[in-house]
């Protein structure tokens, strides 16, 4: 077994922008446009949904710090295309399709936690399946029902339609997926309709601890830089007791070893075969682009990381009272070559084809020189095109010396 390793956090954190394909080398845009976002996600093995739309989508963001070319209709034609599923990994997520097998263990979780009073939607979940198997994908509008129960969503009284509820637990227990999405509405079909044979098979003879130890590979791949503190490693449920197993089982197996990370307290792993890559991150190259990094951005599931690495502390305030809102409503990151150096909260006005940012704010510890501001310039303008936004209005900076300096 291979001893600690010590490394810089600059170290450690160009290894993490190379993995989650964050620094200055962009996906290659002589590749086909669907297959380069193809590319993307089986690479960061996962991108977690999201339907909030204060500008475009969690998901749809994501691929587009990392993607110069790519467009909503990208994504959706690769769900439809079959080379995608959706299904829960990190919270609801998009995943290739090839991985469908590792997720029995989530499976046998919902069919063995779905609450026992859900029995009474049988009729109504056995109709649903009947319609999802000799129709085209349906979206959940197609489903009629007056009937409202209590979802396992709710917090006191019934506020949940029958068909959405059974709709709902049909997807959780892996008998329907999304086949196609048409911005944010999405159609189902049985699983079977979706996703390829081979897979099903597979998906079929994996026990599950076998499943458990293919998503726990799929999650530190994910992640390259983790610890074993999250009680959601493997994004299943674990106590701290089968994770230091799960841990020291790694170790033996010498699939993992620990990084001790200058000026960092809490103990952090790689990939055995991420070493090499992790010694060749270049620690001197100009590393100067910025982007603008949605709220559930991978780089970004794992806050304790991003304050031991970066230093800085990101909360999403969408679910803040609005009175105790520091940085606002969408406030997402700004990444500056390796630094998080502030948070920009930007909202689209569709009717007025307008960016406005509501707040473009950086760090006082952040110097605002010319280079930086060219590439904030530059980071606004791509992201004003990628919404086919006409207009970009800033309606606040901090500090508040900088919107004059911005000039957009």
């Amino acid at each position: 077994m291979l001893s600690k390793i010590p490394i810089t956090k600059t170290k450690a954190k160009r290894f993490l922008l190379d993995a989650q394909l964050l620094n200055n080398q962009r996906t290659p845009t002589n590749e086909d446009e669907l297959e380069s976002a193809l590319n993307i996600i089986r690479i960061l093995e996962c991108i977690q949904l999201d339907p909030i739309a204060a500008v475009e989508r969690n998901h749809h963001l994501v691929l587009q710090a990392r993607h110069p070319n790519y467009h909503v209709e990208i994504l959706e034609k690769l769900i439809s295309n079959r080379h995608l599923f959706e299904y829960v990994a990190n919270a609801a997520c998009i995943i290739p399709i090839e991985d469908f097998p590792k997720f029995k263990v989530i499976q046998d979780f919902y069919i063995n936690s779905i609450h026992t009073s859900t029995q009474s939607l049988i009729p109504v979940m056995e109709k649903i399946m009947e319609q999802m198997i000799e129709n085209e994908p349906l979206p959940s509008r197609a489903f009629k029902s007056d009937k409202i129960v209590k979802g396992y969503w709710d917090n006191a009284k019934p506020t949940t339609k029958e068909t959405t509820l059974a709709l709902n637990i049909l997807f959780d227990l892996g008998k329907i997926t999304v086949a196609k999405r048409n911005g944010n509405e999405k159609f189902f079909t049985a699983t079977e309709n979706h996703v390829p044979k081979t897979y099903i098979n597979e998906f079929s003879n994996i026990n599950i601890n076998d499943s458990k130890e293919a998503l726990v590979i799929k999650y530190m791949k994910a992640y390259r830089i983790f610890d074993f503190e999250d009680q959601r490693f493997g994004w299943f449920k674990t106590t701290a007791k089968e994770r230091i197993a799960i841990r020291e089982k790694l170790l033996y197996q010498g699939m993992i070893i620990p990084v001790d990370i200058e000026n960092v307290k809490r103990q952090y792993y790689i990939l055995t075969e991420d070493v090499e890559k992790l010694e060749s991150s270049d620690e001197q190259s100009d590393c100067s682009t910025v982007k603008f990094l949605p709220p559930l951005d991978n780089l970004l599931w794992r806050r304790s990381r991003v304050e031991d690495l970066f230093d800085f502390s990101y909360k999403w305030e969408i679910y803040f009272p609005e009175s105790k809102r520091e940085f606002g409503y969408y406030a997402m990151p700004i990444l500056y070559g390796d630094k998080l150096i502030g948070r920009i909260d930007p909202k689209y006005l569709r009717k007025s084809d307008t960016l406005q940012i509501k707040l473009l704010q950086v760090e006082s510890h952040t110097k605002i020189d010319s280079k930086l501001l060219k590439e904030l310039r530059k980071a606004l303008r791509q992201f004003a095109l990628f919404h086919k936004a006409k207009n970009i209005v800033i309606e606040s900076t901090s500090p508040k010396s900088l919107k004059k300096k911005i000039n957009i």
